[in-house]
């Protein structure tokens, strides 16, 4: 019986290390590109639904974020602010803010994050969503703490993900994959 219970405690404190040497977020994987887009609904503060089921007619780009990592694809958003602005083919393709909200979906909580999301819609000018549940993050298997983008072409395939802040080859990557997307 001692043998037993030594032999369980061994294969335990084996399965435990192994889990420990894996990196953070490792049971996580950002969709394959290629792989069919998972159909979810997320809301605005105001409670109007998006209901994100693909294909749709317009290529989508999502970027996800929550508080901690708002800042990490600046560069991204500012080059997205610029193409809103010069270039036509920008109108050809659905722009998706996410915010990861799961945090602060209880009262009272809830009602500061929703004033925060309403007061960024407006100061960007693009409407943000909510993940109050985290069932985006976990349907894509996106991590906490890191900044997401997702392209999925009109077919309703991932054509792009990236986690974390692109740098400018990625941004570029991800941009030829958008024009190509509208011509």
């Amino acid at each position: 019986m001692q043998q037993t219970l030594v032999r369980k405690l061994r294969f335990f404190l084996m399965i435990f290390s192994l889990v420990l040497l894996l990196p953070a977020g490792a049971a996580l994987a950002l969709p394959s590109v290629g792989q069919s887009a998972r159909r979810v609904v997320v809301e605005d503060p105001d409670g109007r639904v998006m209901d994100l089921g693909f294909p749709r007619e317009k290529p989508t780009l999502i970027l996800y974020e929550d508080r901690k990592s708002a800042a990490q694809n600046r560069a991204l958003k500012d080059e997205l602010t610029k193409l809103a602005d010069t270039k036509s083919e920008a109108k050809q393709i659905q722009f998706v803010a996410i915010a990861d909200t799961s945090d602060y979906r209880s009262w009272p909580l809830r009602g500061f994050a929703e004033r925060s999301v309403r007061k960024k819609s407006a100061e960007v000018g693009q409407t943000i969503y909510c993940d109050w549940e985290g069932q985006f993050r976990k349907a894509y298997g996106l991590r906490r703490g890191v900044s997401s983008v997702l392209l999925v072409g009109k077919n309703g395939r991932v054509e792009y993900a990236a986690e974390g802040k692109l740098d400018a080859p990625a941004r570029s990557k991800l941009f030829a994959l958008l024009w190509a997307q509208v011509r």
